[in-house]
């Protein structure tokens, strides 16, 4: 069973505030007269759901087509429920009671249940959402040892209203001891996400930069 987790990028989707919207360009159209129909697209590198590589935070760090192939698959990875209905920090006291069940795991993903609010409320799912604690990242590193991937359905780890605590925690999971890439903005609403499955990561792979939008699917 294939289950997709990752969301369409388009000019309405949720973006972590002062990123650039994504803007489709028509460079030549059949209808004023050019033999083609050709588009250029811009959009930030950290838009929708997408992957950080060390370089995002660390100038000496690896870039996307380092640490990824056209399909980076982590098994076995989990996903973890940590609700989250209001604003607030997911610290380690959020993990300690599931941690034992999940170190083997490659990948780890946490839903908070806020795919519900970035439907309903982009605005307060971009400005208003909980956020990682610093203390995470080495937590994850001593109890699971194999981590290469950590996985969240907000729009990032880091909190417009928290700022420094934000820029801390990225530069922990991806500068400090082995890298964890960051996946965020996932879709992870699918009650059928349980147990242990494939995650597969399909990724533009353009080369010496610092994320990039993907398709994620789980396998079961």
């Amino acid at each position: 069973m294939i289950i997709p987790i990752s969301y369409p990028l388009t000019k309405k989707t949720p973006l972590y505030p002062n990123t650039p919207v994504p803007i489709i360009h028509n460079l030549r159209s059949t209808e004023k007269g050019d033999s083609v129909n050709t588009s250029v697209i811009t959009f930030s590198t950290h838009s929708g759901t997408h992957i950080d590589a060390p370089y995002h935070f660390c100038n000496k760090g690896k870039t996307i087509a380092i640490c990824l192939t056209l399909d980076t698959t982590f098994f076995p990875a989990y996903c973890l429920e940590v609700r989250k209905p209001k604003s607030e920090e997911i610290c380690v006291c959020d993990l300690e009671n599931s941690i034992s069940d999940v170190q083997n795991a490659e990948a780890l993903l946490i839903h908070t249940g806020w795919d519900a609010i970035r439907s309903k409320d982009s605005q307060r799912f971009c400005h208003d959402h909980p956020w990682i604690s610093p203390e995470v990242p080495q937590f994850l590193r001593e109890k699971c040892p194999h981590l290469r991937l950590f996985g969240i359905d907000q729009i990032s780890i880091s909190s417009v209203l928290h700022r420094e605590v934000g820029h801390e925690s990225h530069r922990k999971f991806l500068c400090e001891g082995r890298p964890i890439l960051i996946l965020e903005d996932l879709n992870l609403s699918d009650t059928r996400i349980m147990g242990s499955f494939r995650l597969h990561i399909y990724p533009f792979m353009i080369d010496e930069i610092d994320g990039v939008p993907v398709i994620a699917v789980i396998e079961m």
